[in-house]
């Protein structure tokens, strides 16, 4: 499903962002990792999405109990960042927030306009 849209997309010249997993876990501050310095684990599968839909909850307050639709609150939240500061360029972020937006802009691909 994926490719098809993204299919459609470049087909009628519309832009679009490429979102990592790392991505969406980094704009509200999960790392994959828990535990102190020198003995960390790597969060994996469940724990992983546990603690995205947690950091979701503290820093938005929003809640869901799929993580796809707390995925999908982030992708908004970070589409959301993008349009307001294409728009404005005024814009509070957190420092991870700032630090995914900026990337993802520096990397959105330049298209054409049709003629």
């Amino acid at each position: 499903m994926h490719h098809g849209i993204r299919n459609e997309l470049f087909k009628r010249r519309l832009p679009y962002n490429k979102f990592a997993p790392n991505t969406v876990k980094k704009f509200v501050g999960v790392t994959g990792w828990t535990g102190e310095k020198g003995s960390k684990k790597r969060l994996t599968g469940r724990q992983k999405k546990r603690e995205v839909m947690k950091a979701v909850f503290n820093t938005f307050g929003y809640e869901h109990r799929s993580d796809n639709v707390v995925d999908a609150y982030i992708l908004a939240k970070i589409a959301f960042a993008i349009f307001v500061i294409k728009e404005t360029r005024e814009i509070t972020l957190t420092v991870n927030q700032s630090q995914v937006v900026q990337s993802i802009l520096q990397e959105t691909p330049a298209v054409k306009k049709k003629a």
